[in-house]
């Protein structure tokens, strides 16, 4: 008699790799989420286009490596549902908390003590551990904390290490610190982000994305971490990458708009090459494209770069004022703007048929309750950007402000929920907290009241009323009714 022996083939090993962009808080201690988000993140198509490429060039071989992008503020992260899939067998579960600012520490701190619980193997980056380390060296106590319950940390930025963290991660020989602020990477020929279709239906304008086209800033100023996670000195895309980018994005899933993320893209090397490239797009292959670019106060002195953002597509401008009081952006080490300049700034935007877009921050040193209001009516009256936002000051981990802070014992705000800009953190000289909270209402209240907003649309032209006129509605709706910037509101809050 004899025995049929049956061969089992083996399961084939599986890894998930969850990329996950963790929310805030609100103040009563709701995750932030929509139905419909505004902006994309850019980290999580910078690290989807990572792993993509690691798959690709057999990074894990034999491995069947698969990777899910969750945005918190649009998706609803089940916990359940990422061990359920570590508990499959011959499968691999890595959670990756990406992009994480300070503001989103603490839900990203439940979220891996959480998925820690179930035994998934959880990896935390982004700008309050980086910015943390770049000025403190040494884990502060919220990172030590992370570090205890077998989280791994990453520092810097990661294009020249990925395929390495997912291989230790798969194999198991995650580090608890991995930190790479001091190897800042080549981006020139770097894999480039991707854009996920399913991913921008979670977003009301789904042919808009993110691209950073190049990273850090050459200047000093005290309140920003850019300059101390990113460096100062400017890295950058190809030109031939940055198109290719844009031909992926629009071709794949139909992307339109695209916001170049860049801290200021007037500082880029390669700025005109870009553009050129865009331009020939538009104009010989009649591509509909349209960017919007973040540039400093001095970008309408570069010879030809707001005429070639204007033929490249570019449709709106965001530019860092910050502040109309000479002793504050000396205090802040914000030489670079020059007040006798903003009005001339704007108008030679607006002349090539640009929106501007002003930053504004509210309690700097020298800031009074009557000063801030005088320099608002002359943002308004005398300035004239078409769109401003308001942010108050806040000593981000990572900012020269915030280490100083920390030196000379100032009391800071001990929740980092609050640490969003629209929040006060720390004790000003001149303004209580009441105080400084009702001006930064009151500058919203006042830029988009009836009058200024009739005032600049019948300074805009024809085509762009109505970009301006649903925008204004926008901001005020995000601004005074949710209480959150309006590139970081959504459409319709969902709370549970």
């Amino acid at each position: 008699m004899s025995m049929k022996i049956i061969h089992s083939r083996p399961e084939p090993s599986r890894f998930e790799v969850y990329l996950i962009k963790p929310t805030r808080y609100d103040d009563q201690g709701y995750p932030v989420r929509y139905w419909k988000g505004v902006l994309p993140s850019n980290t999580l198509c910078c690290l989807y286009g990572l792993t993509e490429h690691a798959r690709r060039e057999g990074a894990l071989p034999g491995v069947d490596l698969r990777v899910h992008l969750l945005d918190e503020s649009v998706h609803k992260i089940s916990v359940e549902r990422l061990a359920k899939a570590a508990s499959r067998r011959g499968t691999r579960v890595l959670a990756c908390l990406v992009g994480v600012q300070t503001n989103q520490f603490s839900r990203a701190r439940d979220l891996a003590l959480e998925l820690r619980g179930h035994g998934i193997t959880v990896m935390v980056g982004g700008f309050h551990v980086s910015g943390t380390l770049a000025m403190f060296r040494e884990p502060t106590p919220e990172l030590r904390e992370l570090l205890e319950a077998g989280v791994t940390l990453v520092a810097g930025e990661v294009e020249e290490h990925w395929t390495r963290l997912l291989q230790d991660a798969y194999s198991g020989n995650l580090q608890p610190l991995y930190n790479f602020l001091s190897e800042l990477p080549d981006l020139r020929q770097a894999p480039i982000p991707l854009t996920h279709p399913n991913y921008l239906r979670r977003f009301v304008f789904r042919r808009y994305a993110t691209i950073d086209t190049s990273r850090g800033c050459p200047y000093r100023c005290s309140f920003c971490t850019i300059i101390n996670v990113q460096g100062r000195k400017m890295r950058y895309r190809s030109p031939e990458c940055v198109e290719r980018l844009v031909r992926e994005s629009y071709q794949r899933a139909g992307v339109k708009f695209f916001f170049f993320t860049d801290d200021n893209f007037a500082r880029n090397p390669v700025w005109e090459e870009i553009l050129d490239r865009l331009i020939v797009l538009r104009e010989s292959e009649g591509w509909p494209i349209e960017i919007m670019l973040q540039v400093d106060t001095l970008s309408h002195r570069i010879p030809r770069f707001i005429e070639k953002a204007a033929r490249a597509g570019c449709s709106n401008v965001f530019i860092g004022i910050e502040s109309l009081n000479p002793k504050n952006l000396l205090e802040a080490d914000k030489r670079q703007n020059h007040l006798d300049q903003y009005r001339e700034l704007i108008a030679a935007w607006h002349a090539a048929g640009v929106s501007t877009h002003a930053s504004y921050i509210i309690g700097f040193p020298h800031d009074t309750e009557s000063s801030v209001r005088e320099d608002l009516e002359r943002l308004i009256t005398e300035i004239q950007p078409q769109r401003a936002s308001f942010f108050i000051l806040t000593p981000l981990p990572g900012s020269a402000d915030h280490k100083q802070m920390v030196a000379r014992g100032v009391p800071l705000e001990p929740d980092f929920n609050a640490y969003d800009s629209t929040h006060v953190c720390f004790p000003h000289p001149h303004l209580d907290p009441e105080t400084w909270r009702r001006l930064y209402r009151e500058a919203w209240e006042r830029f988009y009241s009836l009058e200024n907003m009739r005032a600049i649309l019948q300074r805009a032209t024809p085509k762009q009323y109505w970009d301006l006129f649903w925008n204004f509605l926008w901001y005020k709706a995000a601004a005074l009714v949710e209480g959150i910037h309006p590139m970081m509101a959504g459409l319709w809050r969902i709370k549970d």
